[in-house]
């Protein structure tokens, strides 16, 4: 890392080639991941295999008929043989605007999955870079879509750091249920912090990097050369860097902070953002060098 950024202490929070996506080895079966979370006994399972028998079912299809577990600890079981991260106790994740990993297998998830899709397959055109998430309004829900598009890129058991560059207002910590600190905007005035991130212990893979303290000077500490020099140094050490930024009506911080990151993603309101105001934002972002590489319309 380079020492003439006063980063020098995120060599202790960055992760490097150990694993870090908190799964259990393939090929363990499926009762014995089920007993870490459920105290099911000895003749617990020989009742659940006679019961798969004679149901010709399957061994977690059986558990829940015979009400030892429920359906949510088998999906967790099953996330787990298949490296799917999915905390089984969220945490921090437990909120309910965390939908990809509160209710993992429900359909706004899924609608994050498949923006994940549409920004890798946009990539591939082009190189990976970090990702601003963009609207033009305050209340579109910027947050709610960065942080859930961070916790699926997760699930790929992708190493990804979730950014709040929103100095005016900032929204990540609040959305996330954690205590505000000394982060982002700390960072950039120059003062050395010995942890920077936040993480969760259910999502090990997921960073967050809070705005902090927000300054009085939010558009100038982000148009410094300082702030591009730290997108690339989270770049270099994490496989996704997904970024929160101010609303782009009335100020000049959510253009700064694409122009650094060079891709975006535009959110949208369901029935209240006119196409032509996203259009409008796509156009501006576009004479400035940044990619629009996904656009996501809100109703949460």
């Amino acid at each position: 890392m380079k020492r003439d950024l006063p980063l020098s202490s995120l060599e202790h929070d960055m992760p490097h080639s150990e694993d870090s996506r908190g799964v259990s080895a393939p090929g363990k079966p499926i009762g014995q991941i089920i007993r870490d979370v459920r105290p099911l006994s000895d003749a617990d399972l020989d009742h659940i295999l006679v019961v798969q028998k004679r149901m010709g079912v399957r061994f977690g299809e059986a558990a829940v008929a015979l009400a030892l577990v429920s359906q949510k600890d088998v999906m967790w079981a099953l996330s787990q043989q298949f490296r799917y991260p999915f905390p089984h106790q969220p945490g921090i994740l437990a909120a309910s605007e965390m939908v990809v990993a509160s209710d993992p297998f429900g359909a706004q998830a899924e609608a994050f999955r498949e923006l994940r899709s549409s920004i890798s397959a946009a990539q591939q055109l082009t190189e990976r870079r970090p990702l601003a998430v963009l609207s033009q309004a305050r209340g579109d829900g910027r947050s709610f879509v960065a942080a859930n598009l961070a916790l699926a890129f997760c699930q790929l058991g992708e190493r990804t750091v979730l950014v709040d560059a929103n100095l005016r207002s900032p929204g990540i910590h609040k959305l996330l249920g954690i205590p505000e600190r000394p982060s982002l905007s700390s960072l950039l005035s120059g003062m050395p912090l010995a942890r920077p991130f936040d993480r969760s212990a259910q999502m090990p893979q997921l960073y967050v990097l809070q705005a902090g303290t927000p300054p009085p000077n939010p558009v100038e500490l982000l148009d410094r050369p300082l702030f591009g020099r730290l997108l690339g140094e989270l770049q270099r050490n994490f496989d996704r860097v997904i970024v929160d930024t101010a609303c782009a009506s009335g100020t000049a911080d959510a253009r700064v902070v694409a122009s650094a990151c060079r891709q975006a993603v535009l959110v949208g309101r369901k029935h209240h953002t006119p196409a032509l105001q996203l259009n409008s934002l796509k156009s501006r972002l576009h004479k400035v060098g940044v990619d629009v590489v996904g656009v996501i319309l809100n109703d949460h």
